[in-house]
């Protein structure tokens, strides 16, 4: 995959990202209001992600993906469902996810190994999306029923996102 290519991938996930706390953020506001402000930081940090990427896409005069709006709606259904799952699926959905983004990003190091400031950029990313990672793992806690259900949904999830925004 090229390196622009892998710059418009990233972006597309990190706004699907930025919809799935947002969908999370809209169960918990009724159901879960302990963790609202947890949920809506790491939705900001998402954000604040996918802005840097759509800069970077700017920068070097990429289009991004054609659907990235629609990643965001699919984040927001895929996590207002999980939720109703309770913030223990919550949790693991979000460790799960974090997990993938964090493998993603060791492999975009390597790939942008020539290019310092997309590596500089990329491990301020990679160590917000690991406190997020750990984050769902307390969330979920290691007692919960569905940890691991949820965590092969939500692998598999961000692994089709990826693939999806390959094509688009």
């Amino acid at each position: 995959m090229s390196l622009d290519k892998e710059l418009r991938v990233m972006h597309a996930c990190e706004v699907g990202a930025t919809g799935v706390y947002r969908g999370h953020k809209c169960i918990a506001r009724y159901f879960y209001r302990s963790s609202i402000a947890d949920l809506d930081n790491m939705r900001l940090h998402e954000k604040d992600h996918s802005s840097i990427f759509m800069g970077l896409l700017a920068h070097r005069k990429i289009r991004p993906c054609f659907a990235y709006k629609l990643f965001f709606l699919g984040g927001v259904v895929y996590g207002a469902l999980v939720g109703l799952l309770g913030i223990k699926a919550i949790g693991a959905s979000t460790s799960a996810i974090e997990g993938v983004v964090n493998i993603e990003i060791e492999a975009a190091l390597e790939k942008f190994k020539d290019e310092p400031r997309i590596c500089e950029l990329l491990r301020a990313i990679q160590l917000e999306e690991r406190q997020h990672q750990e984050s769902g793992e307390n969330l979920a806690g290691i007692d919960y029923v569905l940890h691991r259900r949820i965590q092969r949904i939500a692998r598999v999830g961000a692994y089709a996102a990826k693939k999806i925004a390959l094509l688009l």
